[in-house]
């Protein structure tokens, strides 16, 4: 289905928009490469445990600046498709055409294109994110031994905005009150509360985000939600949040989620 603001392109040229698209690697495959460029003794377990905040908010780093450079990869590969596909007209209108004439005539046809591109990869990066970042905090529970899982397609219709539950799904849907649910939101947006599961009377919700900002207005509205929020270290010592109980630093959260 044709997303709002997408422009009109022909098939054929749609095609070449999503092979770029498609040269983007997998979550996974960004994920692995943004391991392996932290140094090992950065990814020990003891380390993690002990610097959980500090390892988030660099592997989350890392794994978007990686995406991004793939990303800008994705336009000149699509150049090269387009033109490609299209040698008889491009060769037809350099012969009829001057030299700025057939500029702005090649400017034209590729325009949609690459405007397709950018709203593509716009609406990627967005949810990439979000994505990446779930993915990441799980790697990194696992490796100092908090087993979590992602909720499956069957346990989601119960768990709906659930992103992450410890130990698994399984204890998460018969024994809440023995599970904690993990709300992962990199960034808070506008409509963050939109996002936000709907707390059930046995549900431990603890929120997570590595958002630079959380003003005091919306850290309040997160305790009438009724939730715990893990911010980066460093945010959780500005004034306005250091007296908020409810507000924690990310570093704290291996410990909070326990299995005792």
């Amino acid at each position: 289905m044709k997303m709002r603001g997408e422009p009109d392109l022909s098939p054929e040229d749609e095609k070449i928009v999503n092979a770029a698209i498609a040269g983007i690697p997998s979550i996974e495959q960004i994920l692995s490469e943004a391991i392996r460029v932290i140094p090992r003794e950065r990814l020990d377990s003891k380390y993690i445990k002990e610097n959980f905040s500090r390892c988030v908010v660099e592997l989350e780093r890392s794994a978007y600046s990686i995406y991004l450079e793939h990303e800008k990869r994705a336009f000149p590969s699509m150049i090269e498709l387009w033109v490609n596909q299209n040698k008889e007209i491009i060769d037809s209108l350099k012969h009829k055409l001057t030299d700025l004439d057939f500029v702005k005539e090649i400017c034209k046809l590729f325009y949609p294109l690459a405007r397709m591109l950018e709203f593509r990869a716009g609406q990627m990066r967005k949810t990439r994110g979000g994505r990446t970042f779930e993915r990441i905090l799980e790697t990194l529970l696992k490796r100092i031994g908090c087993e979590c899982e992602r909720p499956s397609k069957d346990a989601r219709r119960i768990l709906k905005r659930i992103d992450l539950v410890i130990p698994n799904q399984h204890v998460a849907l018969t024994r809440p009150d023995q599970a904690f649910f993990l709300s992962c939101k990199r960034t808070l947006r506008e409509r963050w509360k939109q996002t936000i599961p709907e707390r059930k009377p046995a549900w431990r919700v603890f929120m997570v985000t590595v958002d630079d900002a959380l003003p005091e207005d919306k850290a309040k509205e997160i305790d009438q939600l009724g939730i715990i929020a893990y911010v980066k270290d460093e945010l959780k010592l500005q004034p306005h949040l250091r007296a908020m109980d409810w507000i924690r630093k990310l570093s704290d959260l291996p410990v909070d989620v326990e299995i005792r």
